[in-house]
């Protein structure tokens, strides 16, 4: 199985994440009022803008390309047969051998996310004989069930590519994808094909291999190119229950996003769903494992390996960096009041920021909560007349892990 123990990431959100409490507008004072109201310094996203109906659907297949010998790209291309029917019988291996075969199987399942009646847990059976080496695929379903599932797929795919923002770019549609998939699938270990893009999309539920499953065929559906990624995680470290992931193409590089641990049922504010969007590979290692390579598989000792990982070293579109202003001196207040102008304007349920490398974490929060984020308030409200009025009810929240601070907003 490849799951994410869900109810482990969780409990590790909960740990990371501290409320500390109502802050307080008796620091505001009226420092603001000799000052010009602050703007906002943001970073332009200048990618190719394209309407819905230009977007054309992906058949790439990133991971058969990669594929080292004949033999191996033979097994392929008969998977790709072979599947489409659900019912046909073993199938001569030629001159491939069994590792062959399940590298070649390994490709095709991280090519297809629509091909989801391969059975993830058991996949195949091989049929040895004198003269001749067969396999035969094992299937959830066949015949008229597969039919009506796939119909109801590719109709969950449609539903989600026509609420797509149009003439918008490939990175306003990753993040659309990501809050659809957040929004719309459940975590359920329970869950009947919770393994597959169907389940995420039309079933009850799905783990990570069917969220990640869901958001590649989403993505190759508007015409962005993405693979799916095995390995294993900091909550999910063992050798029988690994962990999957993406890489997506964005305007030439590469970037890791993880959309189930976006997912974060227990959410203080909703800052959480863009944690793991558009990491580099040495940010995505500081809590996940990348498996090996097939050619490396057997050292490794794992029964997961990747045929593709492509290389991610760009960090022009990591969410966090574009999005969240940087505290270094919270005392230097210019971009934090603008930002928080603009999410109140925005009536948004919080305001994020993170905080430099540079400094102490901890004593930063400290001081942003006992000394600043009542003044900032008070000073936001100010600038926008109270209109609309953040409250003092309000709270921080934190995330050391990611060293995010967050100001959760309450109306008045």
């Amino acid at each position: 199985m490849r799951i994410n123990t869900k109810a482990a990431v969780i409990a590790a959100i909960i740990a990371a994440v501290a409320a500390l409490g109502i802050f307080s507008f008796c620091s505001f004072q009226g420092k603001y009022w000799f000052r010009s109201e602050p703007k906002l310094n943001k970073t332009v996203v200048d990618l190719e803008k394209k309407s819905l109906k230009d977007r054309a659907a992906l058949t790439t297949q990133l991971c058969r390309e990669k594929l080292t010998s004949e033999p191996q790209r033979k097994v392929y291309d008969t998977i790709v047969s072979y599947s489409a029917e659900a019912d046909r019988d073993e199938f001569d291996l030629g001159e491939a051998g069994k590792d062959d075969f399940e590298i070649a199987l390994n490709a095709f399942t991280a090519d297809h996310p629509e091909v989801f009646w391969i059975d993830s847990a058991s996949g195949y059976t091989f049929y040895e004989y004198e003269d001749r080496l067969c396999a035969s695929l094992r299937y959830t379903t066949s015949g008229g069930e597969l039919e009506k599932q796939r119909t109801e797929l590719d109709a969950a795919v449609e539903k989600a590519a026509e609420g797509a923002p149009d003439n918008a770019d490939d990175f306003e549609v990753e993040l659309y994808l990501n809050d659809y998939l957040t929004d719309n699938c459940a975590y359920k270990t329970d869950a009947g094909n919770k393994h597959s893009a169907y389940g995420a999309l039309v079933g009850e539920g799905a783990v990570c291999d069917g969220y990640s499953h869901a958001f590649q065929l989403l993505c190759r559906r508007l015409g962005i190119e993405c693979t799916v990624i095995e390995g294993t995680s900091d909550f999910n470290n063992d050798a029988e229950n690994g962990h999957m992931w993406n890489c997506i193409l964005l305007d030439c590089n590469w970037y890791h996003i993880d959309v189930t641990w976006n997912d974060s049922t227990d959410s203080a504010c909703g800052v959480e769903h863009y944690f793991y969007v558009n990491l580099t590979d040495k940010q995505i290692l500081t809590d996940h494992k990348i498996s090996a390579g097939y050619s490396q598989r057997d050292s490794e000792k794992s029964i997961f390996f990747n045929v593709y990982v492509p290389k991610c070293d760009s960090t022009e579109l990591n969410y966090m960096t574009l999005n969240f202003v940087t505290i270094k001196d919270p005392s230097d207040d210019d971009q934090i009041l603008a930002s928080l102008i603009e999410a109140s304007r925005n009536k948004s349920p919080y305001c994020a920021y993170l905080i430099d490398e540079s400094v102490d974490f901890k004593k930063t929060v400290k001081d942003i909560t006992d000394k600043y984020a009542g003044s900032w308030i008070g000073g936001a409200n100010y600038y926008t007349g109270g209109n609309p009025k953040i409250s003092d009810s309000g709270k921080v929240v934190y995330y050391e892990n990611k060293r995010v601070l967050a100001i959760v907003f309450d109306y008045e």
